[in-house]
């Protein structure tokens, strides 16, 4: 257990939060009364969450006039293409893009970016984007050398899997995904690696998809049993927005219909729909830290290009112990020492 100590020196209680977002103590900018409103466009994917709460709130409580204008694809990117007309026509001081879809279709990859259908010239600061460099967003997470930065929201998958063996050990772990996003995808590849170093087995399950290309939420329940069937132990559910967000009640409820153990990577399906285990950082926290790269553009004029892309230094275990209870899974004392107990 000691190496697991070691590899968990960063992990803290979400209830330390507070204004330091994720327990990483954030510069003070100076109150902001002679500066005049500046223009925000948010390009959500998903509604507002505790993101763009904290996000606002950070910006509020430093004293930044802001005029927000919120746009959501709700996860459909044949709405990007208008959205990005309207920026570029509006011209906001800058542009706050959640989730890897939104990003990429309003910054463009970094080496094919076209200035006639992406974002090349206003700051772009984005969140809950799970690997920017693999998803071709910024070439490098210290320099990103555009005008794009931001955080990310996820644990190494390697810390992810050391959480999960911290909290039981197993041979097989089960994940079930959508194949269309790129965060999935991304994700089945660090764990395929990840879990080979390992000597342990991925069980996959990719939803099928229909005619249009689009993944079918009817099929989640026959793929989650699959997974079960073939002998997973635990299902790992990703930063994968079909899953994670849109279908997390039917996952949660379903995995515990055939006792299957959950863990995820953010914390939503974990404190609103009974999944049993997470390793998180606070939704709310990361939109501090996000507002904090957004007030260095804003205040202290520095290029996006400059600013590193960063996660949080600390993060939550967090274990739904009503779950646990109703699957006889049981954390062991030494997590316990840690976590954060959910009690419903």
């Amino acid at each position: 257990m000691r190496r697991f100590g070691d590899e968990f020196r960063g992990i803290r209680r979400r209830s330390l939060l507070g204004l330091a977002a994720g327990g990483l103590l954030l510069p003070a900018f100076p109150l902001a009364a002679a500066v005049p409103a500046f223009r925000i466009t948010m390009v959500l994917g998903r509604g507002e969450s505790d993101n763009e709460y904290g996000f606002k709130d950070y910006l509020d409580r430093h004293g930044l006039k802001v005029d927000y204008t919120i746009r959501d694809t709700g996860g459909d990117p044949a709405r990007l293409p208008a959205i990005v007309e309207e920026i570029k026509d509006t011209r906001p001081d800058l542009v706050y893009s959640f989730g890897t879809p939104q990003t990429r279709g309003i910054v463009g990859p970094f080496d094919d970016a076209d200035p006639r259908r992406h974002v090349t010239d206003i700051p772009v600061v984005f969140t809950f984007v799970a690997a920017p460099v693999d998803a071709k967003i910024v070439p490098d997470l210290g320099r990103p050398g555009r005008n794009v930065t931001g955080t990310i929201h996820i644990a190494p998958i390697a810390v992810q899997l050391s959480t999960i063996l911290a909290y039981r050990p197993i041979r097989r772990l089960g994940i079930v995904y959508n194949p269309q996003e790129r965060n999935s995808v991304l994700t089945i590849e660090g764990l395929r690696a990840e879990m080979a170093v390992r000597g342990l087995d991925l069980v996959e399950e990719p939803v099928p998809l229909n005619d249009r290309g689009e993944p079918v939420a009817a099929a989640v329940p026959d793929a989650l049993a699959r997974v079960a069937a073939r002998g997973a132990e635990v299902l790992y559910i990703g930063p994968d927005t079909f899953i994670a967000f849109h279908n997390r009640s039917v996952v949660a409820a379903e995995a515990l219909r055939l006792r299957l153990p959950t863990f995820s990577a953010t914390e939503l399906i974990v404190r609103t729909d009974k999944a049993m285990l997470a390793l998180a950082s606070s939704a709310y926290g990361i939109g501090h830290f996000t507002a904090f790269k957004a007030a260095q553009i804003l205040i202290d004029r520095t290029d996006p290009a400059d600013i590193p892309v960063e996660t949080l230094k600390r993060f939550s275990v967090i274990i739904n112990m009503a779950t646990a209870r109703a699957l006889d899974c049981y954390p062991p004392i030494g997590l316990l020492n840690f976590a954060e107990i959910i009690e419903s």
